[in-house]
């Protein structure tokens, strides 16, 4: 399996008041997706077709319309014991704390989403390591736009797998007054896990400022992996090379201390 490396969100370290503007910069998200299926012939001849091929890339503007967010924030290798879980409420962030307050972004600033852009979830076990994490909304106000994603319906992620949802419309996934609390729980096994999002607040939106504000990415590196099989038989046999998808939103910061804490949250 290849390396999957996941970076996020750089901001500084000093607090920022509640009251200046927040703006976004740099944001971009990026998929590739490539693979070259061979048929080698009885005469070694080798034919070959590019399928999948997948190169999506876009930049995020900052504001609150089509292909623009206003919110950036995530939360690096966050653990759960086998067996235990924890919620995230994406309206509030309520009891969570990155290292900048309870319910804050990274700047100290009060987060609060009303609609989500982008979503990357991560099972950061190493490849090998037990341990499924489950994704699904919450009992109690659960946030549907996730999904189910479940060892029973073979949703959950197992080690260094990963979710990523992206919506640039301008509604994006809405993160509604009774629907926006998402549960995560590690099953077979403990987890440690990190969730990235891009997101926008309406009734807020960000303006330009000459101080020095946050800037997000979320940025996803894989080497690629590759197979190959030969079968003998009368007629033909084929190999399939591939190389693994990779989801990234880069950005860069006017500073460079990041903040990354986890909190454990109860259902």
């Amino acid at each position: 399996m290849g390396c999957i490396i996941l970076d996020a969100i750089r901001c500084p370290s000093n607090d920022v008041g509640e009251h200046m503007a927040r703006s976004l910069s740099g944001a971009k998200i990026a998929v590739k997706l490539t693979a070259s299926v061979v048929n080698t012939l009885n005469d070694t001849t080798a034919i070959q077709g590019s399928q999948p091929s997948l190169n999506f890339s876009a930049n995020i503007a900052d504001g609150i319309s089509v292909g623009q967010a206003n919110r950036g924030w995530h939360s690096k290798s966050r653990t759960i014991l086998e067996d235990e879980q924890e919620v995230i409420d994406l309206a509030t962030f309520e009891g969570l704390d990155i290292g900048a307050g309870e319910g804050n972004d990274c700047l100290g600033q009060a987060l609060t989403l009303e609609e989500v852009v982008t979503i990357v979830v991560q099972n950061e076990n190493a490849a090998g390591v037990a341990g499924h994490l489950e994704i699904l909304p919450s009992d109690s106000e659960g946030w549907t736009a996730i999904g189910t994603h479940t060892v029973a319906n073979g949703g959950a992620l197992l080690a260094q797998g990963m979710l990523v949802k992206h919506q640039p419309a301008a509604d994006g996934f809405d993160v509604a007054g009774s629907n926006h609390r998402v549960t995560f729980r590690a099953v077979n096994g403990g987890v440690s896990y990190s969730v990235y999002m891009l997101g926008r607040h309406d009734d807020e939106e960000s303006s330009s400022s000459s101080s020095s504000l946050s800037s997000s990415s979320v940025s996803t590196s894989s080497s690629s992996i590759s197979t190959s099989s030969i079968s003998t038989s009368s007629n033909s046999s084929s190999s399939i090379s591939t190389s693994s998808s990779s989801t990234s939103s880069q950005s860069t910061s006017s500073q460079s201390t990041s903040s990354n804490s986890s909190s454990s949250l109860s259902s």
